[in-house]
């Protein structure tokens, strides 16, 4: 079995690969492109993908503190669909918003650096998937990103239709 650690630092690597990917594609990308095309035709565009990824950094950063500070917390779960239209997610500066999520990514990695292996088995309950350590929500982060990148390029294919 490999050791945690290892296996953590791979997860931070996808954390920074997944930042660096969406920037590839925003530069890749017309400004129309990102605001126009929606996953299915009525779906999120990709600029509020990348809005829903800044905002909910802001909700993984809570979560972890929560279960880092409190014993087994229930863990906030915003509406993510309410969140876009509140926010008007599409109609923000692309740049901004990638930048605002580059640093609120940067506020959680230095946050996680500071924990022992203790603190990454704290627990947690998850509205939707229950137990959930410090650990597993790093997990959980790594796949989110990785599944709203597909959903972005998934988007921007429709484009070329």
């Amino acid at each position: 079995m490999l050791p945690s650690q290892t296996v953590r630092n791979w997860q931070f690597s996808i954390l920074n690969n997944a930042y660096s990917s969406i920037k590839y594609i925003l530069e890749q990308t017309d400004t129309m492109s990102l605001t126009t095309y929606r996953d299915g035709g009525n779906g999120w565009t990709a600029l509020e993908v990348l809005a829903h990824l800044r905002d909910f950094e802001g909700v993984f950063y809570e979560r972890i503190s929560l279960a880092k500070t409190q014993d087994n917390p229930v863990l906030p779960f915003p509406d993510p669909d309410q969140l876009a239209l509140t926010n008007t997610y599409n109609t923000l500066p692309v740049w901004e918003v990638y930048t605002a999520w580059g640093s609120a990514r940067q506020r959680l990695m230095d946050y996680m650096a500071t924990f022992t292996e203790e603190d990454w088995l704290c627990p947690a309950q998850h509205p939707t998937r229950g137990a959930i350590s410090i650990q597993d929500q790093l997990f959980l982060i790594a796949w989110h990103d990785v599944n709203h990148i597909e959903q972005m390029t998934r988007i921007l294919r429709e484009r070329q239709a």
